[in-house]
């Protein structure tokens, strides 16, 4: 929660409106966290993870892979393939905040990585997963000393990305298109 605040603030003082999708010890399921991101016109989904592996005071950023084309003539888009439409902008933005994480700290690697992260596959929206290593240091200070960077790191690469974010238009039966 630590990192979330100090994010928000951060994407705040850039003139973004904020939700968080958890604010205390409350632990939403990763549907209920999926859907509260949908339900936002033109939002972006940042996720944050404390891993319990990794090089210590390193940070990575992971999108969804590529997923197979459906063949669903309903026009409706799968709860589990929600990201799809997305997925270009997901990889542009996590490229963005992956730059600015590993300019802050050594031995984060350069470029973003895929992995089948659970919000991210059922999220309608450019969505990236941050993942901060390790939650095995030594000293809490030393995750502590991470937080402004991690956050200033992501609102850098969002407001980057702010200007290429065009909300796709999601084809529906009939051939019309729903922006």
């Amino acid at each position: 929660l630590q990192f979330a605040n100090a994010t928000k603030r951060a994407l705040e003082a850039q003139g973004f409106q904020v939700i968080l999708t958890r604010e205390g010890n409350d632990n939403p399921s990763f549907d209920d966290r999926s859907a509260r991101a949908n339900a936002q016109r033109g939002a972006v989904f940042i996720t944050l993870h404390i891993a319990s592996t990794g090089l210590t005071g390193t940070a990575r950023v992971y999108v969804e892979p590529e997923v197979p084309a459906s063949n669903n003539i309903t026009g409706l888009i799968p709860w589990d393939r929600a990201q799809a439409p997305f997925l270009s902008l997901s990889r542009k933005l996590g490229d963005l905040v992956q730059q600015e994480l590993s300019k802050r700290f050594k031995g984060s690697p350069d470029t973003l990585q895929t992995a089948p992260v659970r919000q991210l596959r059922t999220t309608a929206a450019p969505a990236i997963a941050v993942e901060i290593s390790s939650v095995s240091v030594k000293e809490r200070a030393e995750l502590d000393r991470m937080v402004p960077g991690v956050a200033d790191a992501i609102a850098r690469g969002l407001t980057d990305f702010r200007p290429s974010y065009v909300v796709p238009s999601i084809p529906v039966p009939g051939g019309s298109v729903q922006p």
